[in-house]
């Protein structure tokens, strides 16, 4: 089964000095073909790295598969920042949509966010995170 690495994950994974288990749990992903990104994560990265940096997410998302945005995941999305908006919880909303391509995809997701704990409690009881 494959997982989706959040921004906050592959972020920790390219510090120099981050966290080794997080490393080796995003390294073993990678090496086993398990590893996954969608274009929310992916213009996250980008966006915030500079020259050097951009080559580095280059390679270390070749390894990875694109999990795909369609529409009609964005419309899910929205649907659940109206159900959360409702419970008074306000999350970001690349979060919800990188939630909602997580679920619809049938994959776990690495994040060192908390905000995904919010999602699966609040509208996502089937979001698995790693």
């Amino acid at each position: 089964m494959r997982t989706l690495i959040d921004t906050s994950a592959w972020i920790e994974f390219l510090r120099r000095n981050g966290d080794v288990q997080l490393k080796s749990q995003v390294a073993d992903l990678i090496g086993s073909g398990r590893a996954a990104y969608t274009c929310p994560v992916r213009f996250e990265l980008y966006a915030g790295a500079r020259g050097p940096e951009q080559r580095m997410l280059d390679e270390a998302l070749s390894f990875a598969g694109r999990l795909v945005v369609s529409s009609e995941l964005w419309d899910k999305a929205a649907a659940h920042a109206a159900a959360l908006r409702a419970m008074g919880i306000t999350v970001p909303a690349s979060d919800l949509l990188i939630a909602t391509v997580a679920v619809e995809n049938h994959t776990s997701l690495l994040a060192r966010d908390d905000h995904f704990g919010m999602i699966r409690q609040g509208v996502m009881p089937g979001l698995q995170l790693t």
